[in-house]
């Protein structure tokens, strides 16, 4: 074997590119993954994005505390999108052109999402929208996945549940936007196919707040339930003033998965009793996941609410990190792990899969307002696929 004679300079050289090449992977184990957000954190639906946000940060916290993603550290960027749909636009680009986001967890409206959603899917980086429900949010944009359930299975699931109970003549109240109408789209379809009756049908703008004149045209007509799709300002709205005028808990008040918003906590006081919500969590949930996040709020927030918003934040930014996990940092990696997702545990300790439509086979907890205890009671797990399954429902919508 031929004795190689090493020049100082070689040593020092060879050093110096082993001493960089440390400091290069060291660099690389603590660089962060960047994962987006975006959501109405000021103005009219501020609450709405403020805990979207919260939820999402409790679940960048706690992966983070627990070792990150190979050691690397989650990195939650997050804008404001003051519920505006140019806005929602201008922040997307901005996080993936400017800060390149491996993936975004969508905390805004459906209104917002559907502006923002082919701008992101053009990108090709993957989002998944935590409580968006119109269809047409995820609907041909292949990069967009969606954590909450289609609004039309919310009304399907009411009006099943209330010709379970008996209930044939209804009144419906429909927030005119694309949630609020896909709610009410799905209650007529079932109201048509279980030879129920619409005896009165009205709406109403988002800002909406007064309904009396309509609830007293209600109570005169004497149905055996009033469906109501909104957000949770108007839906409090209607339960107050229904309940001041002897409609409520006399005739059922069933009502979308924004039962669990933080309106209706703080503004329903002794009214309410009684209503129904078809909810996408629920957190009196007998489950480990359920009971660890009840705990980690409370002591990150000092509060014990968990609404609609953050809880669905929560699960979706989870399930983000569980992509990136099994799929790597890049953008089509983690799309594709999204994609294949079969089982993944929601925070009521619900197995969960994809439709190859990118929407969740997601079960409806019907919960029930409980006005001594002061929080939602579940009544059952909707689980029946013919009830709950997405993708019927894409052919009401171009």
């Amino acid at each position: 074997m031929r004795n190689i004679a090493w020049h100082p300079c070689r040593v020092l050289a060879a050093a110096a590119m082993a001493v960089a090449m440390f400091a290069t992977s060291q660099a690389n184990a603590q660089e962060t993954i960047k994962v987006g957000f975006f959501g109405p954190l000021t103005e009219g639906f501020a609450g709405l994005g403020i805990d979207a946000k919260k939820g999402a940060g409790l679940a960048v916290k706690q992966a983070n505390e627990a070792g990150g993603v190979n050691g690397r550290k989650i990195q939650l960027v997050a804008y404001d999108d003051r519920g505006n749909r140019t806005e929602a636009v201008a922040v997307a680009r901005k996080l993936m052109e400017q800060d390149n986001v491996v993936a975004i967890m969508n905390g805004s409206l459906s209104l917002t999402s559907i502006a923002a959603a082919p701008v992101i899917n053009d990108g090709k980086v993957p989002m998944v929208v935590a409580y968006s429900n119109a269809v047409n949010v995820v609907k041909g944009n292949d990069y967009v996945f969606r954590w909450a359930s289609v609004a039309d299975v919310q009304g399907w699931v009411m009006v099943h549940e209330a010709h379970q109970r008996g209930q044939k003549r209804f009144a419906l109240l429909m927030q005119d936007e694309e949630y609020g109408r896909g709610i009410i789209n799905g209650a007529e379809q079932a109201i048509k196919k279980l030879g129920g009756q619409v005896v009165y049908k009205k709406a109403f703008a988002p800002s909406e707040r007064e309904f009396r004149s309509m609830l007293t045209e209600i109570k005169n007509l004497n149905p055996d339930a009033v469906l109501m799709s909104g957000f949770g300002s108007p839906l409090t709205a209607v339960g107050r003033q229904g309940s001041e005028l002897g409609l409520f808990p006399k005739i059922q008040f069933y009502v979308g998965c924004d039962l669990n918003e933080i309106d209706w906590y703080r503004g329903i006081g002794e009214h309410g009793d009684g209503t129904i919500g078809t909810l996408e969590f629920i957190v009196p949930t007998d489950h480990a996941i359920t009971k660890k996040l009840v705990i980690d709020w409370e002591k990150e927030y000092k509060e014990k609410i968990i609404t609609h918003e953050a809880g669905l934040a929560y699960d979706a930014t989870r399930l983000i990190i569980d992509a990136i996990k099994r799929g790597g940092t890049t953008r089509e990696g983690i799309r594709k792990a999204l994609a294949e997702t079969k089982s993944f545990t929601n925070l009521s300790g619900v197995n969960v899969s994809f439709t190859e439509l990118r929407e969740p086979m997601l079960p409806i907890a019907l919960g029930k307002w409980d006005k001594a205890k002061k929080e939602i009671t579940l009544i059952k797990f909707i689980t029946d696929p013919a009830l709950i399954d997405p993708r019927p429902w894409y052919a009401h919508y171009k």
